[in-house]
């Protein structure tokens, strides 16, 4: 049975036609560029093909650039002016709620970003924890240790835990330790992945009481 949700934060808690998920990328290609003082396209480049291969561009950047300054690339890619790119979802709050589970957040943003958004939202104080990049030392998602610690930080187990991430890599993540995950894949680019993992998606978390009914009964 599943009795606990651990969400991703962005495009998952909020959907992905928010100006925010645009505006995040560009302001991390530009700090890539900025870093290492290359030419927009060459950062995009260089991004698209090493990034697969860590959990994060931060992640790529520190293993590979010996890049050292985290809070300054949280504070060029998060900056507080972020909030105006998102839209408010006056139903969230209580169709989450109405889900009458424990509810926690594992994003791979900062703190400061997942609050911010949070709050914006109506919903921080919904969740029994909320756990961010930092916790995990810069190895998050897809690190199995990501997944595991935050779970016995909220004192739940994986197999009463069902997961939700936008990203097809994180979900997977939590399916190799034995767990169930969801992908929610607002705009349709994952039709590929959906046909050969196994993992149920979903356009919007709004989809979950019909999908965690059918989970239930399955077991």
């Amino acid at each position: 049975m599943i009795r606990h949700l651990l969400f991703d934060l962005d495009n998952t808690l909020y959907s992905a036609s928010n100006l925010m998920e645009q505006m995040i990328s560009q302001r991390m290609f530009q700090c890539i560029a900025d870093f290492l003082a290359v030419p927009l396209e060459e950062a995009i480049r260089l991004q698209k093909a090493r990034r697969q291969y860590y959990g994060t561009t931060l992640e790529w950047l520190e293993a590979e650039y010996q890049f050292k300054d985290r809070d300054a690339y949280f504070a060029a890619v998060h900056p507080p002016e972020e909030i105006a790119e998102l839209k408010p979802d006056p139903q969230l709050r209580d169709f989450l709620l109405s889900l009458q589970m424990p509810m926690t957040v594992l994003t791979n943003a900062p703190m400061a970003h997942a609050d911010r958004v949070l709050r914006f939202l109506n919903i921080q104080d919904i969740f029994i924890g909320i756990f961010d990049i930092s916790y995990h030392h810069g190895k998050g998602k897809p690190h199995p240790e990501a997944y595991t610690t935050t779970l016995a930080a909220v004192h739940k187990s994986i197999d009463e835990t069902l997961f939700l991430d936008d990203c097809p890599a994180y979900t997977q993540g939590f399916t190799q330790l034995g767990g169930q995950s969801v992908l929610i894949d607002e705009k349709k680019r994952c039709t590929e992945f959906s046909k050969t993992s196994g993992i149920p998606v979903l356009t919007s978390i709004y989809d979950l009481p019909q999908l965690l009914q059918q989970l239930n009964t399955a077991e």
